[in-house]
């Protein structure tokens, strides 16, 4: 099933978590079920303007040292930027009670909002950190709900992961997400941003319970997302299917466990929202598309003009998941 969600009128003003639930604005829904258009094609996450001679200078490098590109691409895809954390952000977090789980033996840093009800948690994305989700705890908080975010390692004011500060994969945001599950737990329902999409998924195939799960703006296929973005770089396909190989080693599984749609056709997977938005310039529309069209039970709800990152902040979005998660 798809939803169109028509964007809150001021999508950044989000109350803080100390407002009532009567005091929050009221989101304004589309409920009405469209047909989506073509959207735009397909498109790597990621993206980034790469002038032409970095592109020959790769593609020398392809060619002429192998595997020193694939050194430098293996990098490039497994060093997490670090977001800022907005005034707003950091309030929320203040507000929050932390503590710490544990991934063998490195800490991971946890938020726990609300006293009763079952537990919702966060899951960011790529580079991200709890503070994004400071929009969506009042409405969670609203629909009677415990909320707890996490900063994954080598995210956020978490320790550093396996491979140190610079260099982290979906597959350690996964185990952060386990440690903090159990926990915390029972988890009631998992909501994630971005790469947080096949972290959960991947948390899912390990045998995570939850009978809720929200996804906003997945990713479909990392290892389509990686050749992608190898492409726009300027590195060869041999590159990458070298990089590809040697961090299989080190990730402890294939590649092709990374791919979304797939969990849901080999795994029981709980009822889900996916939440796209059209203008996606980081992760195309298509992606959230292909998991909603894989999943069984899943529904597929579509902003516009929210891109990838605002929509987090919007009051109809939040409106919906909240009452998905508590539906």
């Amino acid at each position: 099933m798809s939803q169109v969600l028509s964007p809150s009128s001021d999508a950044r003003a989000a109350a803080p978590v100390d407002i009532p639930p009567s005091a929050q604005p009221q989101a304004s829904l589309d409920r009405s079920i469209k047909p989506p258009t073509r959207g735009p094609a397909p498109r790597s996450s990621r993206a980034p303007d790469i002038p032409s001679w970095r592109r020959l200078g790769w593609q020398a490098a392809s060619l002429l040292h192998p595997a020193g590109a694939a050194r430098v691409l293996e990098r490039l895809w497994f060093s997490p930027p670090r977001a800022p954390v907005s005034v707003a952000g950091q309030q929320t977090l203040d507000a929050a009670r932390a503590e710490w789980a544990l991934v063998s033996g490195r800490r991971v840093r946890v938020y726990r909002w609300g006293q009763a009800g079952p537990v919702v948690l966060l899951a960011h994305g790529w580079g991200g950190n709890a503070a994004q989700w400071h929009a969506l705890v009042a409405p969670l908080l609203g629909a009677g709900c415990r909320v707890v975010a996490f900063d994954a390692l080598s995210h956020g004011a978490s320790d550093a992961g396996a491979h140190g500060t610079q260099r982290s994969s979906i597959v350690e945001l996964s185990r952060s997400l386990l440690a903090v599950a159990w926990q915390v737990g029972p988890v009631h329902a998992v909501i994630s941003h971005s790469a947080g999409g096949p972290a959960t998924a991947l948390a899912l195939r390990e045998g995570l319970p939850v009978r809720r799960a929200v996804l906003i703006s997945p990713p479909a296929d990392m290892g389509r997302a990686c050749a992608a973005l190898a492409w726009q770089l300027g590195f060869s396909p041999a590159v990458l299917a070298r990089m590809t190989e040697a961090s299989a080693q080190w990730l402890g599984m294939p590649w092709s466990t990374l791919n979304v749609p797939d969990v849901g056709r080999t795994r029981e997977v709980p009822p889900t929202l996916v939440v796209h938005d059209r203008s996606d310039r980081e992760v195309p529309w298509e992606d959230g598309a292909a998991i909603a069209g894989a999943w069984p039970r899943a529904q597929l709800a579509t902003t516009e003009g929210l891109g990838h990152r605002r929509i987090l902040q919007d009051a109809a979005v939040a409106a919906r998941i909240a009452a998905f998660v508590r539906d």
